[in-house]
């Protein structure tokens, strides 16, 4: 078979020849936009993920600071030393030390409930860890100015500085009844025992230090248990942002 080269249509061959490019190339251009698009998804859940993160991090490392600022034994060490009148002046400075530790933590601890507010979960446990922080730092309030006032000498009048005294004590009081309500007889027989109110506040903080620390230590543990589990499914979800998207 013999083919005469003028008889071939080139400009229809030509036409079939562009629209087969066409067809090629909008193939490709479709092909790059769709990998354009899951390219930017990725990017967007990369971001996303790493947001997440940040902000579980942060969260966690704000929590253990503070978790680890409390502490039960201090509360049973520093609370001896002043009913026993064996105070120093480092420890002073220590107890000092703890008093702004704990406002700087109610602090932070209201900061993080304000910025994760949509967090319900970690709402949870701030709002658990910050039940903790009152306790101890109930503790802090009572006994910080307890130290001053009754080191104060004759810088107050004595009704002045007896008057403040008792309204502390009163806190103490009502600190300990509230965490365990079977100490009211106990503060009762106290106040009727002691003339003084230097005595009442001493054997007062004796039962307050008590209450507080075992509080503490049934709390922390439980805290620290529920803040494990809590990291355990928050980082599987973040690990998880790019596989379910």
């Amino acid at each position: 078979m013999s083919i005469d080269l003028y008889t071939i249509d080139w400009t229809a061959i030509g036409s079939i020849a562009t629209t087969i490019a066409l067809i090629i190339a909008f193939r490709s251009i479709n092909v790059s936009n769709k990998q354009n698009r899951e390219n930017r998804k990725l990017q967007i859940l990369l971001i996303r993920q790493e947001q997440e993160q940040k902000r579980l991090d942060e969260m966690v490392n704000n929590i253990l600071e503070i978790n680890h600022s409390i502490k039960p034994i201090d509360v049973l060490d520093f609370s001896s030393k002043w009913i026993e009148g064996s105070f120093t002046i480092e420890d002073r400075r220590k107890l000092d030390h703890m008093a702004d530790q704990d406002l700087l933590n109610n602090i932070q601890l209201n900061i993080q409930l304000i910025k994760l507010k949509n967090y319900p979960t970690a709402n949870i446990l701030l709002t658990r860890l910050n039940s903790i922080r009152e306790i101890y730092g109930q503790w802090i309030r009572c006994i910080n100015p307890l130290y001053v006032f009754l080191e104060s000498g004759n810088k107050l009048k004595a009704e002045e500085r007896e008057m403040i005294i008792a309204g502390i004590v009163k806190q103490m009081a009502e600190t300990c009844q509230r965490i365990n309500p079977t100490c009211k007889p106990i503060i009762s027989d106290i106040y009727k025992q002691n003339n003084k109110i230097e005595d009442i506040a001493r054997d007062v903080m004796n039962i307050l230090e008590s209450e507080i620390s075992k509080q503490i230590q049934v709390l922390k543990p439980a805290f620290e248990k529920e803040l494990y589990e809590f990291v355990k499914q928050e980082q599987e979800r973040i690990d998880r942002i790019i596989d379910i998207e």
